[in-house]
């Protein structure tokens, strides 16, 4: 079985490709090599909420500042 630190890489590592797979659908299309670093401006995790809801978010982000 694996040790905790290869299940937590194996567990980033699967998840990062989820992401990818769904950010490659959003216009313009993102990509993400370090989950931490490139979501940490909120850009790229918008994004992926844009797809998965199919709504336009910063629209929205905008209107409720």
């Amino acid at each position: 079985f694996y040790s905790l630190d290869e299940q937590e890489r194996v567990q980033k590592k699967t998840f990062t490709k989820w992401v990818n797979i769904y950010l490659s659908l959003h216009e313009p299309s993102y990509y993400v090599n370090d989950l931490f670093e490139d979501f940490r401006d909120g850009t790229k995790l918008i994004a992926l909420l844009e797809v998965l809801s199919g709504q336009n978010l910063v629209s929205y982000c905008r209107k409720i500042r």
